[in-house]
């Protein structure tokens, strides 16, 4: 009976396991769109013209939406937060610039990839500096019986970062660098925020210098990124030295907007425990040996005397 239950047991097991699969494939599905990003420069009353490409990726025909939306602000990971269509001024709203050529809504079939083509045009009243959207493709799902069923959807998007020519502002700064003052051991995470206080967006390249009080300098890349105006993006690197000893001078450099450096500065005290702990066991035990023979030196010099 006992062999019994347990084969029982096993087979149960084994029939569940053999659902997973097919529970990751299916949330592998859904709709795909690409490239992640554009940028252009288009000046006032010009246009740019781009494509999309949205993809199906379930095993059924999807219908889907194209729309578009502005944003502005981006949270310090880079994730923008999107603001609709609701700009009064239509001379800042990008949004409202773009122009899907055809095939707004459509049908994609299982496996297939479709082309869209769009069209942003500059007011001639464009405002100088950065614009900012997206171009969502939303997944559409319906009732057997064509309905569209509310609240049932989902959509990818691509962004789109225009800047218009003219009087524009380059400006940034670092207003926050993180760095440990002391250390036991690695590896030594270091963070920085960068703040681009100018109208236009531009790419920022961060890197961390650490020089050793012997000269040696070692370098952690912090990365690339895309800071929009009047927002805050997270840098982040880790120097990977295991055992570091002494005083470290740390210099961390972002690029602005016109590519020139912005310096911070910090100093770190390192001590790893590696090295420290049986030093000062080493010590103790130094001077109790010292101690000892003192005592005893002493004892047996008194008793030479006598």
């Amino acid at each position: 009976m006992r062999l019994k239950a347990k084969f029982l047991i096993l087979a149960a097991v084994v029939m569940m396991l053999g659902f997973v699969p097919g529970t990751t494939q299916a949330a592998a599905g859904g709709i795909q769109i690409s490239p992640l990003t554009f940028k252009y420069e288009i000046k006032p009353g010009e246009s740019q013209t781009g494509t999309i490409f949205v993809k199906n990726l379930n095993s059924e025909d999807l219908d889907y939406l194209i729309e578009s939306e502005n944003f502005s602000v981006v949270s310090d990971d880079g994730a923008p937060s999107f603001s609709g269509n609701n700009v009064l001024n239509a001379g800042s709203s990008l949004a409202s610039w773009i122009t899907i050529e055809k095939d707004q809504t459509g049908t994609v079939l299982p496996s297939e990839e479709k082309s869209i083509s769009f069209t942003i045009t500059a007011p001639s009243d464009a405002e100088p500096g950065g614009h900012y959207a997206a171009i969502f493709a939303k997944q559409v799902k319906k009732t057997a019986e064509g309905q569209t069923q509310l609240g049932i959807s989902s959509r990818v998007g691509t962004l789109m970062l225009v800047t218009i020519p003219g009087e524009v502002q380059k400006s940034a700064e670092i207003v926050e660098f993180i760095s440990p003052k002391s250390v036991w051991k690695g590896p030594v995470d270091f963070t920085m925020k960068v703040k681009n206080t100018g109208n236009i967006h531009f790419d920022s390249t961060a890197t961390i210098s650490v020089k050793s009080m012997f000269g040696k300098i070692a370098k952690v890349d912090m990365g690339t990124h895309t800071i929009l105006p009047d927002n805050l993006r997270n840098f982040a690197g880790t120097w990977t030295s295991k055992y570091p000893f002494g005083r470290y001078s740390v210099s961390a450099v972002a690029t602005d907007a016109n590519g020139d450096s912005m310096t911070k500065t910090a100093v770190i005290w390192a001590l790893p425990l590696v090295i420290v702990v049986p030093v000062l066991v080493a010590l103790v035990i130094l001077v109790w040996i010292v101690f000892y023979l003192k005592k005893h030196l002493k004892f047996v010099a008194d008793t030479a005397k006598k």
